[in-house]
This record gives structure tokens, sequence and C-alpha cells, in this order.
């Protein structure tokens, strides 16, 4: 427990409290946890507004990340703690992540947590995802694969091994035989079982109630694997998963990377630095309004497709091009991306980069499908009149017939009493609007 340490406390995309934080505390800040993101999904894709904290020259101010989380860190010989929460607030972080992962929290989990950090309240969050998670993949059992066994007897058990049966048989009248067994996968096991030991140790996973098929496979991985091994890079990255399987590639990518965390904040521990466990309200964000669009979408036929396009394939430049949401209909396509940024109507709320992009995608997929609508989709806080942010063509007049929008969802910053579902839905009927005339 690390005592008489300087709090700070900020929140995301919002400027850190004036003359309480240097920026040499700052810099050390990002510097300590430069490894402590935790992300929920490994194809969210980092970009280069990764940073937990920058200086806006615009303003002249620190201004916290995108993330929420807390860490312990120490600078000539000062302990420091700074705590980022979520500017629209825990409900509108529950409500997201309720979609993303289509469970209810408790309230045992999202009560005001006023006698622990808000570093345990995020741990919480994820041992409770990491339960949902393993409950949802728990569909046809662990993952299991077969196995070489050898059996020495009087009888056969699959296929007679003559060469290994010679002797034994010579001295005792018994014959080797070789067979194939179903087991659990063990590499597998072995993660789950690691990441449920870090889960139960540091992150309270024993308060919260376990969903009877997660306490099943967790019964079953503990009865197969009974003490920890290393388990390398590669023997992660060389799992195969069956079709039947394929729903447990997501929990055990989210096992490993709770273990990589742990392993981390070992090293630190060994340099005397702190670890901090940060979420990136980015990825939550894109996830969340992609969860609510294909719920909301697919009951008028738009479907979401998952496709990518590569910028000029046979040059050592080309690139991926991949949107974050991307909806079919017939032959007509619908392009978003998910922008967790500030947004009040000024010309310099969007990012120039931020901007050209989404003309790249749309421009792109124009030489394949018919576009009927792209923009740039963020938490908006100004009440705007939404027909000021549709243009309906592209770029200018004698542009392409393709609706560009700024949309989102309004929320309030520092409001505990706002209704997210209201604003939500009022989001989902000016998308379909746009998209159906």
């Amino acid at each position: 427990m690390i005592n008489d340490y300087i709090h700070i406390e900020a929140f995301d995309c919002l400027p850190f409290p004036e003359n309480e934080v240097s920026a040499n505390v700052l810099q050390a800040f990002i510097a300590s946890q430069s490894e402590s993101v935790f992300w929920f999904s490994k194809k969210y894709r980092i970009d280069e507004d990764s940073k937990l904290a920058e200086y806006d020259y615009r303003n002249h101010c620190w201004i916290a990340g995108r993330f929420v989380g807390e860490a312990f860190f120490s600078i000539k010989d000062q302990d420091y703690k700074i705590t980022i929460k979520p500017r629209f607030g825990e409900k509108m972080l529950f409500r997201m992540l309720e979609e993303i992962f289509n469970i209810r929290i408790t309230s045992s989990i999202s009560q005001a947590n006023k006698d622990n950090d808000w570093q345990h309240y995020i741990k919480r969050i994820i041992a409770f995802i990491w339960l949902q998670k393993l409950a949802n993949a728990n569909l046809h059992g662990l993952p299991k694969v077969h196995v070489k066994k050898k059996h020495k007897g009087q009888i056969i058990r699959g296929r007679l091994d003559v060469r290994k049966s010679i002797k034994p048989y010579c001295q005792s009248k018994e014959i080797v035989s070789i067979y194939r067994e179903r087991e659990i996968d063990k590499t597998i096991a072995q993660i789950i079982f690691q990441a449920h030991n870090i889960l139960k140790t540091e992150f309270a996973i024993g308060q919260i109630n376990i969903p009877d098929s997660a306490q099943e496979a967790i019964n079953q991985v503990h009865s197969a694997i009974q003490s920890k091994e290393h388990i390398s890079y590669d023997d992660y990255r060389r799992i195969s998963y069956k079709e039947i399987y394929l729903g447990w590639k997501p929990f055990v990518d989210l096992s490993w990377d709770i273990i990589q965390r742990k392993q981390i904040s070992l090293k630190q521990d060994k340099n005397q630095n702190g670890f901090g466990f940060f979420i990136d309200m980015a990825e939550v964000w894109e996830q969340y309004l992609r969860t609510i669009l294909k719920r909301n979408l697919a009951k008028i036929g738009w479907h979401y497709i998952n496709e990518k396009q590569i910028a000029y394939p046979n040059h050592f430049y080309k690139r991926e091009l991949i949107p974050d949401l991307m909806f079919q209909k017939g032959d007509e396509i619908a392009i978003w991306d998910a922008k967790y940024k500030k947004m009040l109507g000024r010309y310099f709320d969007l990012d120039r980069s931020d901007f050209f992009q989404i003309h790249t995608y749309i421009q792109n997929f124009l030489n394949y499908k018919t576009v009927k609508v792209g923009g740039l989709l963020y938490p908006i806080s100004n009440h705007p009149n939404f027909n000021d942010y549709k243009s309906p063509y592209l770029i200018n007049e004698k542009g392409a017939n393709i609706s560009f929008i700024i949309d989102g969802i309004e929320l309030e910053e520092n409001e505990k009493d706002q209704n997210p579902s209201i604003k939500e839905q009022e989001f989902i009927n000016r998308i379909i609007n746009i998209i159906e005339n």
C-alpha cells in the first residue's frame, strides 16, 4: 500500500486540473504506464492517438487521453496516484459494456466504490466480463484435441505397434498398441488456469456471482491442470481452433492478455515503477456503436460486413482500408468511422486525418459498390441541429450523390442523471431515416 501520495483526478479527453499537475509528472506517468492499456479485442487497431495524456497547444494545457483507469507511480521520491474517470459518467460506461457483451452489470459491480481505488473498480469490471465471455464460450465444452497414447497389455487398443511389442511379448506375453483419445487442449486449459488464478487473487472475482456454465468450465480446467506451467508466445500463437470451438478464441485472447498484464506488472515492480490498468474508451465506443447498429439495422435488412480493401496492392506503399463500421443491403453500403473525441460542432473538432480517412474509404468503395452514406460518429455534447451536420452530396454539389454525415449520440459530460437509452434511440432513428430515404 502506498502512503503519503499525491492524488490527481481527471476525466478522459478533458484537461487535467490546473495547478495540480506539472509536465514532468505527466511525462513520468506516460512513461511508467506505456504498457498498461487493456484491449478487449485483439483485432482493435491501435492508432497514433493512443496516448494517456498529451499537451494541447491550442488551449495551453495538458489533456487526459481517451483511457480510464488508475495508476500509482513515483518520481523524485514522491508517490503519485492518477485517476482518470469516464467524462460521460460511470452510468454511460456500464451502458456501453452491457450492450457490447450482452450482459447486465449487477449493482454490486456498478455501485459507487468509495472505499476502493478506481483501479480496483476497473478490475472488477474486467473480471465480470471474463466470466461472461467464459460462460458464452462454453456451449460445447472446453476445446479438445486428439492425443496419441500407448497401451501395454494382453489386448489391443487402437493400432498394434509390432516393433515395440516384440520385447514385452517375449518377456511377459504383453503387446503394445497405439490409440487416440480426446483430451482438453492443455495449452488452452493452462492459459485459462493462469488467468483465473490472477483474477481470483487480484481482480476480486470471488465476490462476483459466477454463472453455472462458467463455473463448470473452471472446475474442468482445475481438474485437468494442477500447477502453473510456462506458456510461450509461440505456444499461444500455435493454438488451432476447430469450427465448433471458434467461440473460444476471443475468450482465450482475453485470458492471454490478462496474463501478459500481470507479467508486465511484476517487471515494473522489480524496477520500482508503478503499474496501472487502463481501458481504451475509443475501443469501447467503437464496439458499442457496432453492437447497437448491428441489432437495429438488421431489422430493416442492413447487415454488418467486415470487408477490407488493399490500396495499391502491388506496390511497397500498399495499405489496408478497413472502416470501423460498414453495413450492406443489396448493392448499397453505409460506411462510418467511430471517433471517441470531443465534438461541439467546431471546425477544429474534426481532425484532418480523420476527415480525409473516411473520404478515402468512401471513394475506394465507390469503385466496387453503391455507397449510400458515409461519415464520422462521435459522442456529441452541444445539442446540435443534426440537419446542419449532414450533406446530400460528397465534397461539393458536383460530387457523388452520397449523404455525408457527422452524427453520434448526445451525451453530457459529468452528468449523472442522463438517460443514454433515449439519446441512443434518437441516434438510431436518424441513421435509419438517412439510409432508408
